[in-house]
């Protein structure tokens, strides 16, 4: 705050008939006061905001005990309808995190006052010389600006993470990068800051303990001082998948019980992030209250697993000389009390009963086969990683399946017209999906491709479903003047997007999307199933294929649309033929363009050596039997046969577009340019030393898109998207 506004606080607090004014106020509820550490003047934090100093402190208990009875928030909690009962307030005073000069410094000031307080315990932290990423962070950053390479170092960092949106310089600071890694899920934060601080190198700053020891919680327990928990691992439980926010909330409670010799006493959301879901799984498990970091006092109407906090630090407590001040505090406290933070619902009444799992609705104009495209596939894949204990999903067709019936989908399918509906009305079409999302209720509704978004978002917002999620797989290559304008309107009425990768990131935010609103989901990759053939593989699959054993050997996986260009490729193969006359070329994909492409090989005298091979259930033998991959797309936003091309370590010739840099380095050529690309190709052919040194870069990169962190992220998402958008 500045000094004006300091000076100002302070004086208004300071007059008589506003000190009774704000004395009223603050007895209109019990307040909780939240605070993180407590240390001597002068000692530095990673974030001012956490730190109290000694003699603030102090002063605050003095002034706290002129007003107000101090007991457990437990306690508080149960006596909420009544906080009062004829004498002074009642209020509780918590601390965050458990550090280690909770004991050293607020113990001594608290017990000279006999006053309690309540520490929430992240449980494995505890008598252990581990640190919050945030403080690593700031620590790593602050030795790599010393040193000058933090820009650098950062840029080779984040570009290793598919789901890290690439900042301008300005913007590599460490509150920004706080703030990104804060919207993704802990195990993939701390991932983030082991890498920085591998590149960083020794830190002296990070040694010895920062946190209490089980010695000195069971001092402060003897002394009255009361414990809740914070969860094992401070883990952002709106961004963990909900078997660990499960387990994060149940096993921290067991371990403090059989710590403290009783269960805790309540229970604090790390970073104060929370949802319907993760209130249902912290009451589920047995805690009598918890508390949030949302500004307020607690009064009657307050839901105890949401009870709200008021957060205490020395820019609350400081006054323009420095010291306490009375009047400042007075004013900043009455000014919380007019806050009602603790009453405000998570879901919209009649939207959600909390036992129940989130439902998912997925929007597509329909899927005629698992293997028409990149985003049937990936969607697929989202269908089947999602735990039925957890997520409900459906997927909701524009249009019938020309080729599939209900039975060959994972999960229940519902119709928003008949083939014939949709060739007559669309309106009629987009009544009924309404009518869809009112009977079924979900959630979340998330639509793919155009039509299934301009349908089925404004379908979601009639239907006032709660959190409307559109995706964007490309970078907008279908985009028509009419299309802009429509996605003008769509976007005003939708909550968050979804893209799959740095490049529709980008998209995005040219559509003026704000960026802290859209979260890449990085595809999936089954690393099982595209795994480096052995030499035995690649010999059978040849002779199954009827290929020679050795001749050169390339492949493409792409549907035969204008987008995906095979045209050049095949124009390429005419100019490989007379150094390399053996070489295959095998085009594995369907589409409109095939008899274009049957006749352009058929002049170009190419019958023996590009081959089509039509749509394949499984692409794997044409990749293990290959020596190279190709990819001629005009477009991309990150490109699935690609990154099957790195699971199987099959070194590449792809067209030179953001999103494929995203994922390898190596050998780009020109889109459209066949003479560059049979350049490439024989340059690569000739160079197995490169060829070896691709493949094994392919492969350590491809294991950022497992199935098993695809599942984390996507599950993860839903959590955290439901608890960020939660009314209409």
């Amino acid at each position: 705050m500045s000094g004006v506004k300091h000076r100002i606080a302070g004086l208004l607090g300071g007059m008589p008939l506003l000190g009774r004014a704000f004395d009223w106020l603050r007895a209109t509820g019990a307040p909780v006061f939240m605070f993180h550490r407590v240390l001597p003047e002068g000692e530095a934090s990673y974030d001012p905001e956490l730190v109290t100093s000694t003699n603030l402190f102090g002063a605050f208990l003095d002034w706290v005990g002129e007003r107000y009875r101090v007991v457990a928030v437990d306690a508080l909690a149960r006596r909420r309808q009544h906080p009062k009962d004829g004498g002074a307030p009642l209020c509780a005073i918590t601390f965050d995190d458990g550090w280690r000069d909770n004991f050293l410094h607020a113990l001594p000031l608290l017990r000279q006052r006999q006053l309690t307080a309540t520490i929430f315990l992240p449980v494995r932290f505890i008598g252990t010389e581990r640190r919050f990423w945030p403080e690593r962070l700031w620590v790593c950053l602050q030795e790599l600006d010393n040193r000058n390479e933090a820009e650098s170092t950062l840029q080779t960092v984040m570009s290793s993470f598919p789901w890290c949106p690439q900042l301008p310089i300005r913007e590599k600071k460490f509150e920004r990068l706080r703030r990104i890694l804060l919207h993704r899920p802990s195990c993939e934060a701390e991932e983030f800051v082991d890498r920085l601080a591998t590149a960083t190198g020794p830190l002296a700053a990070l040694t010895g303990r920062a946190f209490l020891d089980w010695a000195e919680v069971g001092a402060m327990q003897d002394a009255g001082i009361t414990f809740g928990s914070h969860t094992l691992h401070h883990t952002l439980l709106t961004r963990a998948e909900p078997a660990i926010a499960e387990r994060e909330i149940q096993e921290s409670r067991r371990e403090l019980t059989e710590r403290l010799g009783a269960p805790p006493v309540g229970f604090a959301y790390p970073w104060g992030a929370t949802g319907s879901y993760i209130r249902e799984r912290v009451k589920a498990s047995g805690y009598e209250c918890a508390v949030t970091t949302r500004e307020g006092m607690v009064r009657g109407g307050s839901d105890p697993w949401l009870l709200p906090r008021i957060p205490i630090s020395d820019s609350s407590l400081r006054d323009i000389r420095g010291g306490f001040g009375a009047g400042r505090t007075n004013f900043y406290l009455a000014s919380r009390a007019l806050r009602k933070a603790g009453a405000k619902r998570l879901l919209p009444e009649g939207k959600t009963h909390p036992a129940e799992r989130l439902r998912l609705a997925f929007v597509i104009d329909a899927i005629d086969s698992w293997e028409d495209g990149g985003t049937e596939r990936q969607l697929g894949k989202l269908i089947a990683v999602l735990d039925r204990r957890h997520f409900e999903p459906e997927l909701f067709f524009l249009r019938p399946s020309a080729h599939l019936s209900p039975d060959d989908f994972p999960c229940p399918v519902h119709l928003a017209s008949s083939r014939s509906d949709w060739d007559r009305s669309r309106l009629s079409t987009l009544a009924r999906l309404v009518h869809l999302f009112e009977r079924r209720r979900p959630h979340i509704v998330q639509t793919f491709f155009g039509s299934g978004t301009y349908y089925g978002t404004v379908a979601a917002w009639i239907a006032r479903v709660p959190v409307i999620v559109i995706s964007r797989r490309n970078v907008g290559h279908w985009k028509t003047a009419l299309d802009r304008l429509a996605l003008k309107v769509v976007n005003r009425l939708a909550d968050a997007w979804q893209c799959n990768s740095r490049t529709a990131f980008d998209s995005l935010v040219d559509e003026d999307v704000p960026a802290g609103r859209i979260d890449i989901l990085p595809n999936a990759l089954d690393l099982e199933r595209f795994s480096v053939p052995v030499p035995e593989e690649r010999l059978g699959a040849r002779q199954a294929l009827a290929l020679s054993p050795t001749a050169p050997v390339f492949v493409s996986v792409a549907t035969l649309f204008p987008v995906k260009d095979p045209q050049t490729l095949i124009e390429a193969a005419a100019l490989v033929r007379p150094a390399l006359s053996d070489a295959q070329f095998l085009l594995v994909g369907e589409g409109p363009l095939r008899s274009a492409l049957s006749k352009r090989i058929e002049e170009l005298g190419l019958g023996e050596t590009v081959r089509l091979v039509g749509a394949q259930a499984d692409v794997r033998p044409y990749l293990a039997a290959a020596d190279a991959g190709l990819l001629t797309s005009r477009s991309e936003g990150s490109s699935n046969s690609l990154l099957e091309y790195m699971a199987m370590g099959l070194p590449a010739v792809v067209t030179e577009l953001p999103a494929n840099r995203e994922l390898v380095e190596g050998e780009f050529f020109e889109a459209g340019n066949a003479r560059e690309l049979s350049s490439r190709v024989l340059s690569l052919w000739q160079d197995p030393k490169q060829r070896a040194r691709m493949s094994e870069e392919y492969r350590r990169r491809a294991m950022e898109y497992s199935l098993e962190a695809f599942a984390r992220r996507a599950q993860s998402y839903y959590v955290n998207v439901s608890a960020q958008h939660p009314v209409r």
